[in-house]
């Protein structure tokens, strides 16, 4: 072997370790929206009929091996696009105290890959993908003054599910969904810092419970995912770009190990991903844009995310 070709081989068998990560990577993603929730989180909007829509877009030019270090991609990405439509209703009814709602969100789904110094491109191509349907969402508003909240505060707990709807076929590279239902449980809460709630903090925890893959013994395993927010109120009365501003941030951890996977790799390994970035929502909180830089990646891909809603109430 000459001194030339052994850089090649380092270079082609880094773009397999990248091109096998990658692969099992988007076949062990998991179906909770990092950075989803944000500000605010743990305050249910009042009582009435809400839709809107909500837009994903996750841009990764980084892979992390199962050790946190960079795994070479040779200016490879790995982009993932998820549109969803959604309708939220908050009744008036009380159960234990707090406001009934319940939340369905119908998302679509496009994942790209490409390698140009291979010249290996691929798209999923934008179809359905899995549902998220929320049937129990319960919010309570505390008034009375807490330690470190003045104003009071906040708190949400909703069971959700996401059942397997979308393109699943196993080992299928054009797959929209995951073909697995999933679980998911959480506990949200805003803390107000000041009596007139012009100062508040928001913390998000969420556990999913995932089935085995469809036609498979693929079985991924449960993250934990936390979701943050910290900001201020701005704008007075009833002016249309009322809203608040601040930081936001998320963090997951796989918890459960992963059984039965086409990759051994996947076995072996749990993953980890953290991002923070700025947060607005404005016109009187019907608009919220979060803005996510990811690092401390672990067995992930890792890069940059947007996240975008839009809800507005309905005649009812």
């Amino acid at each position: 072997m000459n001194g030339r070709s052994f850089p090649r081989l380092l270079a082609a068998l880094a773009l397999g370790l990248a091109l096998g990560l990658a692969a099992s990577a988007a076949s062990a993603q998991q179906l909770i929206l990092k950075g989803e929730f944000g500000m605010m989180a743990g305050t249910m909007a009042p009582p009435g009929l809400y839709a809107g829509a909500i837009g994903a877009i996750n841009w990764s030019d980084t892979l992390k091996g199962p050790d946190g270090n960079s795994v070479p991609s040779e200016g490879g990405s790995f982009n993932q696009y998820i549109p969803a439509a959604m309708v939220m209703y908050v009744s008036k009814l009380k159960i234990l105290g707090a406001d009934y709602g319940a939340i369905v969100a119908v998302p679509f789904s496009n994942a790209t890959i490409d390698f140009p110094r291979l010249n290996a491109s691929g798209s999923t191509g934008m179809a359905l993908s899995q549902l998220w349907v929320v049937p129990l969402s319960l919010g309570w508003h505390i008034k009375d003054p807490l330690p470190l909240a003045p104003g009071g505060m906040d708190v949400t707990f909703h069971y959700a599910f996401y059942p397997p709807t979308g393109r699943y076929t196993p080992g299928a590279t054009n797959n929209t969904g995951l073909g697995m239902w999933a679980n998911e449980f959480s506990l949200r809460a805003t803390a107000f810092f000041d009596k007139d709630k012009a100062w508040h903090g928001s913390a998000s925890l969420f556990y999913d419970i995932n089935s085995k893959k469809e036609g498979t013994d693929f079985k991924y395993g449960n993250p934990f995912t936390y979701m943050w927010g910290l900001g201020r109120n701005y704008g007075e009365g009833k002016s249309l770009f009322k809203g608040w501003a601040g930081l936001a941030g998320y963090a997951q951890w796989q918890v459960t190990s992963t059984t039965g996977a086409p990759l051994p790799i996947i076995d072996n390994n749990k993953t980890r991903i953290y991002g923070v970035g700025p947060e607005l929502t404005t016109l009187q909180g019907a608009l919220t844009i979060r803005y996510f830089w990811q690092f401390g990646g672990k067995f992930s891909t890792q890069g940059q995310g947007l996240y975008v809603q839009f809800m507005m109430p309905l005649p009812f």
